[in-house]
């Protein structure tokens, strides 16, 4: 399954597709406006608007009268602010560990294929990880990594590389997806994050695009007094999303 949308994204997607590759490096310059209205059969008001967003995300920068340019930083402030829970806890004074209670490979049910834009039963990796402070369970995470993205995933050691390293290493995100809820701890919570059946958490589902492909989908579950989430949004995005 292949993902449909307007033609300003077809535009982005070209330019991240190449960014991922590594087509276009960082630092130098892009194709034309003139050259990308030709090779991708859009108008130059399309071309225009993928700019724009490219260059509000801080994937690229323009320079008036020279040129677009890809960005030395990587990704944009807004995505570099999905943060590995190690450098939070460093932050707070903390000390981090991490248990890899499963590894492997599994095949993926229906609902996580969707997710995937993949057929139910094709294999993917999946970790189920214990992120702790201070020798405290912290966040619960089950994260599922298409193969051909981190082929060697199982190998690593995340007590000393932290899974969201590994993977930002391999590639930047260039899209990302929250969906985020508050509801009460069930059973698997409740063992490995140590709390009781009444006690509130707060899950977020992610799912992680680099190019147009699909990479990785995370469930996080933190128990509800010793996490928070906080989001920032541009004005441009409550408008796109329809919020009042």
């Amino acid at each position: 399954m292949s993902r449909v949308g307007p033609l300003y994204e077809k535009v982005k997607h070209h330019i991240t597709d190449g960014i991922v590759s590594g087509r276009f490096q960082p630092g130098t310059r892009l194709p034309s406006e003139s050259d990308l209205v030709r090779d991708l059969a859009v108008s130059r008001m399309t071309v225009n608007r993928a700019l724009r967003e490219l260059t509000r995300d801080g994937l690229i920068y323009r320079m008036q009268g020279v040129g677009s340019f890809v960005s030395e930083a990587g990704p944009s402030t807004s995505l570099a602010e999905v943060r590995d829970i190690r450098s939070i806890i460093a932050e707070r004074g903390g000390t981090y560990g991490c248990r890899v209670l499963e590894s492997g490979a599994k095949p993926l049910d229906q609902q996580n294929a969707d997710l995937f834009n993949l057929e139910a039963g094709q294999q993917v990796f999946s970790l189920l990880l214990l992120h702790l402070e201070d020798g405290a369970p912290l966040q619960l995470e089950t994260r599922y990594v298409c193969r051909d993205f981190a082929p060697e995933l199982l190998e690593q050691d995340f007590s000393r590389c932290s899974l969201f390293e590994y993977l930002h290493r391999i590639a930047p995100v260039t899209e990302l997806e929250h969906l985020v809820e508050a509801t009460l701890a069930d059973q698997v919570e409740q063992e490995f994050l140590e709390i009781g059946a009444g006690h509130p958490v707060l899950r977020i589902r992610r799912r992680t695009w680099v190019g147009r492909k699909v990479v990785t989908v995370g469930y996080f579950s933190h128990p509800g007094d010793r996490y928070r989430v906080a989001v920032r949004l541009h004005p441009s995005d409550l408008v796109r999303s329809g919020a009042g």
